[in-house]
C-alpha cells in the first residue's frame, strides 16, 4: 500500500507545470518599454536627419543637418536597433534580476504558494523568461550560453545548448556537454500548491537527448547519457558512462564502440542465417 500511494504521488508530481500560470504581461510590457525607450533616444539623431531630408524641417534643432547618403544607412540601422533592442533588454533584465536576488536570495526547498520564496521564484523566473527567448531569435552563435550565464546559470566550456529551455536558477551543467532539441532543465516544479526547487548538476561530456526532460535535483554523472524522448524522476541519478531511457527512465544500456557494435550485428546476423539454413535442410529432409 505505502508502495502504491509513493507510486501515485511520483507520477503526479513529474506531470506538474514547471512554468508559473499567473501573469505576467506587466513584465513583458516593462521590457518591451525600456527596449523601445533605448532604441528610440540611440537614434534620434538618425531619424531627425532622415524627417529633414523628407519635409525640409527638423524636430530636434541642435542635430545635424542629414546628409543623402544616410538613407543607404537605413538598412543597415534597422538590423542594428533590432540587436540593440535586444540587448537592451537583456541588460536591463539582468540589473533587475539581481536586484530580486539581493532583496531575497533563491533557496532550495519546498515552499507553500504564496510564500515569499513562491513570490521571488516567480518574479525571477518571467524577468529571465523573455530575455533567454530573444537571445535564442539572435542569428548569433552562442548568444543563448552567454545570456544564461548572465542570469546565473553555470555553463562550462564547449557546451552545445541547442533549442530548449533551461531554468535560470540552481543548473550547473560542465564542460563539453550537448544538450539536444526540444530539451527542458527544470530546477523547479509546481506540485499543487507548492513549489519545489532543488539543483540541478548535468556532468562533463554528458549528452542530454531530444525531446527530454530533466527534473529538480538530477545528477547526471559524467559521460551519462540521457536517451531521446525521455525524462528523469526528481532526485533522480544517472550514473557515468551508460545511456539512461525510460517515462522515466527506468532502463540503462552500457556504451559500445563502433567496432563492438559491428561485431554483434554480425553475430546477429550470423544467427539468422544459421536458423535459416537449419529451416531448409529440415524441410528438404522433410
Amino acid at each position: 500500500m505505502e508502495n502504491k500511494e509513493d507510486s501515485q504521488f511520483r507520477i503526479e508530481y513529474i506531470s506538474t507545470s514547471g512554468v508559473y500560470k499567473t501573469p505576467f504581461t506587466l513584465i513583458i510590457l516593462l521590457q518591451l518599454f525600456i527596449g523601445c525607450i533605448i532604441v528610440g533616444l540611440i537614434n534620434l539623431w538618425f531619424y531627425n536627419d532622415l524627417y529633414f531630408l523628407l519635409t525640409g524641417n527638423r524636430f530636434l534643432p541642435f542635430v545635424l543637418i542629414g546628409q543623402w547618403w544616410e538613407w543607404l544607412l537605413l538598412p543597415m540601422n534597422i538590423y542594428g536597433n533590432l540587436l540593440l533592442f535586444a540587448f537592451s533588454i537583456i541588460l536591463f533584465s539582468t540589473v533587475i534580476f539581481k536586484i530580486l536576488n539581493k532583496l531575497y536570495p533563491p533557496k532550495e526547498g519546498v515552499f507553500k504558494k504564496g510564500s515569499k520564496e513562491w513570490k521571488y521564484t516567480h518574479r525571477r523566473f518571467w524577468t529571465a523568461y523573455f530575455p533567454i527567448w530573444l537571445a535564442r531569435s539572435l542569428p548569433l552563435p552562442w548568444s543563448d550560453i552567454f545570456v544564461y550565464r548572465f542570469f546565473g546559470v553555470h555553463i562550462g566550456r564547449n557546451v552545445v545548448a541547442y533549442e530548449g529551455y533551461i531554468d535560470p536558477e540552481f543548473v550547473d551543467i560542465r564542460d563539453y556537454t550537448m544538450t539536444s532539441l526540444n530539451i527542458c532543465i527544470f530546477s523547479h516544479l509546481i506540485y499543487q500548491n507548492k513549489i519545489i526547487i532543488k539543483k540541478v548538476k548535468v556532468g562533463k561530456n554528458c549528452i542530454v537527448g531530444p525531446q527530454t526532460i530533466i527534473t529538480p535535483g538530477t545528477l547526471l554523472k559524467d559521460g551519462a547519457i540521457l536517451g531521446a524522448n525521455s525524462y528523469t524522476w526528481p532526485g533522480q541519478v544517472l550514473e557515468s558512462d551508460l545511456i539512461h531511457v525510460g517515462t522515466p527512465v527506468s532502463m540503462t544500456f552500457t556504451l559500445q564502440s563502433v567496432e563492438e557494435s559491428q561485431k554483434k550485428a554480425e553475430m546477429i546476423k550470423s544467427k539468422k542465417m544459421k536458423g535459416t539454413n537449419l529451416n531448409e535442410n529440415s524441410n528438404n529432409g522433410g
